[in-house]
């Protein structure tokens, strides 16, 4: 079992811009194979016109299977996943060794994905 304190070393972000309409890997590899990575958050935000973003999980086969669908973000406005706010012990997302995370911006010209995670070996 992982304790709050051992979650908190381990936290990490990592922020992407998606410039192009489409799905685009927010990691730039996959999950390891012995790991687990838990999301705690992500937040979207729209740069220049108001974007509509797709959060999905990349299977190890390569398929794409959509998780939060089509999140509209106005330009000034930053939307967060999960909307009431986050806990670290309870995680909105949970990616399995060998899969990845992924965002379509379906329409606008850019939006920003930062994404809130942890990693935890499987035992």
């Amino acid at each position: 079992m992982v304790t709050l304190d051992q979650i908190r070393e381990r936290l990490k972000y990592l922020q992407k811009w998606i410039t192009t309409i489409g799905t685009t890997d927010l990691f730039s590899s996959n999950v390891p194979e012995k790991a687990m990575r838990y999301v705690v958050a992500v937040f979207l935000q729209a740069k220049d016109t108001t974007a509509v973003v797709s959060i999905k999980k990349k299977t190890e086969a390569g398929a794409y299977e959509v998780i939060f669908p089509e999140v509209n973000v106005a330009v000034s406005e930053i939307k967060a996943i999960p909307p009431q706010g986050y806990n670290l012990e309870h995680p909105v997302i949970a990616l399995e060794g060998g899969t990845n995370l992924a965002a379509e911006l379906v329409s606008g010209t850019s939006a920003s994905v930062t994404v809130i995670y942890w990693d935890s070996e499987v035992l």
